[in-house]
C-alpha cells in the first residue's frame, strides 16, 4: 500500500464530498433547468431510458468523478492510471475485447431464453433515418453508461478501498453497493437484479485486477447494455427503450424472461456469469506479484 499521509477512509470521504458537491452544482446548473428526471416516466418528463436525456446525467457523473479524482491525484502525488483510469490507449484492444465479451454474454443469454420459448423476434421496430439515428444515439449512450458507472464505482472508489481493506474485500463491498443502487433506485425491482448486477460488478473487478485498467470493464459494460436494451430490445425498469431495434415477444415466467426488468434478471444469467468468471480466469492469468503489489 501507498503511504499517502491520510488514511484511506479520510481520502475516500474527501473524494465523495467533492463528487457529490459537483453533482449537486451540476444538477441545479444543468439538469434542473432542462427538466432532466431520469427516473420519471410521467408526462412532461423523459424516460430514464431516453438516450439523449440520460447522456446529461452520465456526463454529470463523469465530470464529477474525473474532477474529484484529479484533485486527489495531485494530493496523493499519483496519476489517474493509479486509479485504473485509462489515460493511454483509451479505445485500444482491451476496450474492444471487453465489448466482444459483453456482446457474446448477452447473445448467449438471449439464445437460452429463446430456446425455452421465452423470446421471439417479430420484425424491425424502426426503419430508415430514425434507425440510423437510434443506432448512433444508443452507441453513444451505452458507452456513456460504461464510462460513467465504471469510473464512479471501480476507479478511485475501488482503488482507495483496496488501500484500506485489500482488493477483494473492497471489490465485494463495491459490488454490493452497485447492486443496491439498482435495487433501490429502479422501478419494479426484484432480488434477481440486485444479484446479477452485483455479480457483474464483481466480474468487472476481476477484469480490473487482471488487466490493471478499466478498459475491458468499460467495453463489457457498454456492449452488454447496448445489446440487451437496443439490439435484442429487452425491457429495463419496466420500459422498452425509445428507438429500440426490434419488435419482440417475451413470453413466460419472470425467472425465464426477466419480466419487466429485462433479460439481465433471467435466472439463466447466473450460469452465464459463472462461465464468464471461469473463462476469463483461464484466458487472463494473474499478473506477477510485482505487477499487482500496488493493488493490494
Amino acid at each position: 500500500m501507498y503511504d499517502r499521509g491520510l488514511r484511506a477512509g479520510w481520502r475516500l470521504a474527501i473524494w465523495l464530498a467533492i463528487v457529490f458537491g459537483i453533482e449537486f452544482a451540476l444538477y441545479y446548473a444543468v439538469q434542473q433547468p432542462l427538466h432532466v428526471s431520469p427516473t420519471s416516466t410521467t408526462p412532461g418528463n423523459h424516460s430514464f431510458l431516453d438516450p439523449a436525456w440520460s447522456l446529461v446525467v452520465q456526463a454529470s457523473d463523469l465530470i464529477s468523478v474525473l474532477v474529484a479524482s484529479l484533485i486527489l491525484a495531485r494530493v496523493e502525488h499519483l496519476s489517474l492510471r493509479d486509479y485504473y483510469i485509462p489515460t493511454r490507449n483509451l479505445f485500444g484492444r482491451q476496450l474492444w475485447e471487453g465489448s466482444l465479451w459483453g456482446l457474446l454474454a448477452v447473445s448467449l443469454l438471449i439464445g437460452l431464453i429463446a430456446i425455452f420459448h421465452g423470446y421471439r423476434i417479430i420484425g424491425l421496430a424502426i426503419h430508415g433515418r430514425p434507425l440510423a439515428h437510434a443506432v448512433f444515439w444508443w452507441l453513444i449512450q451505452a458507452f456513456a453508461i460504461g464510462f460513467s458507472e465504471e469510473f464512479l464505482f471501480r476507479s478511485y472508489l475501488l482503488r482507495t478501498l483496496a488501500d484500506g481493506i485489500h482488493f477483494w474485500p473492497a471489490a465485494i463491498l463495491v459490488s454490493i453497493s452497485f447492486g443496491c443502487l439498482h435495487y433501490f433506485f429502479k422501478p419494479y425491482e426484484r432480488w434477481e437484479d440486485f444479484a446479477s448486477t452485483g455479480l457483474f460488478s464483481l466480474f468487472c473487478c476481476l477484469a480490473i485486477r487482471r488487466t490493471h485498467s478499466l478498459n475491458f470493464a468499460i467495453g463489457f459494460h457498454a456492449a452488454f447494455d447496448w445489446a440487451a436494451i437496443f439490439l435484442y430490445s429487452g425491457q429495463n425498469g419496466g420500459e422498452f427503450a425509445p428507438g429500440h431495434l426490434l419488435q419482440t415477444s417475451w413470453t413466460g415466467p419472470n425467472w425465464l424472461t426477466g419480466g419487466m426488468l429485462g433479460p439481465e434478471t433471467s435466472w439463466f444469467v447466473f450460469p452465464i456469469i459463472a462461465l464468464l468468471f471461469l473463462v476469463f480466469s483461464r484466458l487472463y492469468p494473474s499478473p506477477s506479484p510485482n505487477a499487482t503489489s500496488q493493488s493490494t
